[in-house]
């Protein structure tokens, strides 16, 4: 009997970083054999009534196709995983917690504190994890972030002069995160501003800012895993409820859909009032609610009638935008344990499929949302900003048509070339110039598929 299993993009989304965060006990890699592209057998010794208990799982003969079509050789191979530094904490002491083994990225600059870690190391029960010294994070997703705040990775034209110049210190600054779940790319964004600057996420799902939520109070506003380093408490990070696609432009009839659920300066000084207490008391719930209904009436995030936006517009935009998640064969391997690691019951071969990609009409609505998202950002952000437009898709439909789109559209948007100037193997030029795609064929060193295009507006 086969059992078809089809992918959602938020059920990979909330699922993997919250089990990160909070599961208790993981199940550590046995031996395997991979004997071809999308089939996956466990090895006689590797089962026990804890293990995986899957005779095969295979992709779909679509999903199969897809896959080889992007030169992605083996997506049951064992992920390295990534892993950023906590700036507030000493990095000497956070490095020796982590593996002997664990490497610097050598294609982002130091600031920006990325390393890879070996793939069976169970960062969630460390202590360096446990206590707020490191984020568990995909280098490619940080990527978009540096892309979005330095000119290191602009590329040189042929006019340019002299060295690059670095990650400047950006002050009372902007930024709009418009997809912002699950907060870690909040979280490098608010790290690398000071405290003049703000932050704004915004996504549409209550439980995945639930997520983002947890995530944001552990790194800015707990004492015990906020850090201890006398630096920038970095950039104040406000959190909305809110369809991306009509953030800033809704009607006044739709300002209760605007919510504004979270503020990092609100939830940092309710925190020093609660002292050692964890949960917040029945007053201090009020309090803070009242705070930011107040603080949400400033922004003025909703505007008139004529859906024409009031707020004030953005210096950056990251449009991490929602998508088939196809490029990110962690959460597909997640995915997959999710339904053969069943204590009991008879093996069943299991086929995956991810309908949102190898569907057509499930893909034309996944690029219609994307567009809009786009739509939304450009709209959102100043003359002379910057905007990035980055998917976890391997597919050209959700990355460089989406932005040939928005250039064709907007006169008044241009592309900003992005180099890495880097040799390895995984970063190639996406299919626009200028634009760039971080391919999965070299899982020693990459574990995510990823597109990342820099735009800026007139």
């Amino acid at each position: 009997m086969a059992v078809s299993i089809h992918s959602s993009a938020s059920h990979f989304l909330v699922i993997s970083f919250f089990d990160e965060i909070t599961k208790p006990n993981q199940v550590t890699s046995t031996p395997s054999s991979y004997d071809r592209l999308g089939s996956y057998k466990m090895s006689s010794e590797s089962r026990s009534t804890t293990d995986l208990k899957s005779d095969l799982v295979s992709l779909s003969p679509a999903l199969k196709s897809y896959y080889n079509n992007h030169n992605v050789s083996d997506v049951f191979e064992s992920c390295v995983r990534f892993v950023r530094l906590n700036p507030r904490f000493c990095a000497a002491e956070t490095l020796s917690m982590l593996p002997a083994n664990s490497k610097k990225i050598p294609w982002l600059d130091d600031q920006f504190g990325f390393y890879s870690i070996d793939g069976k190391f169970q960062l969630n029960q460390s202590d360096c994890f446990r206590s707020g010294r490191v984020y568990g994070m995909d280098v490619s997703s940080g990527a978009a972030v540096t892309v979005l705040l330095s000119t290191l990775y602009d590329k040189k034209q042929e006019n340019d002069s002299g060295k690059k110049k670095g990650n400047e210190i950006l002050r009372e600054k902007r930024i709009l995160d418009l997809c912002c779940a699950p907060g870690l790319k909040l979280c490098m964004i608010a790290d690398i501003l000071d405290e003049s600057s703000l932050v704004i996420g915004v996504d549409k799902s209550p439980n995945r800012l639930s997520l983002c939520k947890a995530i944001i109070k552990k790194y800015h506003v707990a004492n015990d895993t906020s850090g201890d380093q006398p630096i920038s408490p970095g950039a104040r990070i406000q959190l909305y409820c809110a369809d991306g696609t009509k953030f800033g432009k809704a009607s006044a009839s739709e300002a209760s859909q605007h919510c504004l659920i979270f503020d990092s300066k609100v939830a940092q000084e309710e925190a020093k009032v609660a002292g050692k207490r964890k949960r917040m008391n029945k007053s201090a719930r009020a309090r803070e609610r009242k705070r930011l209904k107040s603080l949400a009436i400033e922004s003025e995030v909703v505007s008139n009638e004529d859906n024409v936006s009031s707020i004030e517009p953005f210096d950056y935009v990251l449009v991490d935008a929602e998508c088939t998640t196809d490029g990110s064969l962690k959460h597909l391997q997640e995915q997959i344990k999710s339904k053969i690691a069943v204590p009991g019951g008879t093996p069943v071969d299991i086929t995956i499929d991810n309908q949102q990609l190898t569907n057509e009409s499930d893909l034309k609505e996944m690029v219609r949302l994307q567009k809009a998202l786009l739509e939304s950002g450009f709209s959102l952000l100043k003359s002379g900003g910057i905007l990035v437009y980055s998917t976890c898709s391997l597919s050209s439909e959700q990355n460089e048509e989406v932005v040939a789109w928005l250039l064709k559209k907007h006169e008044n948007s241009y592309l900003i070339p992005v180099d890495f100037q880097s040799n390895e193997g995984f970063i190639v030029d996406g299919a626009v110039t200028g634009t760039v795609r971080f391919v999965p064929n070299d899982t020693s060193k990459c574990a995510s598929g990823f597109f990342v295009a820099k735009v800026g507006k007139r």
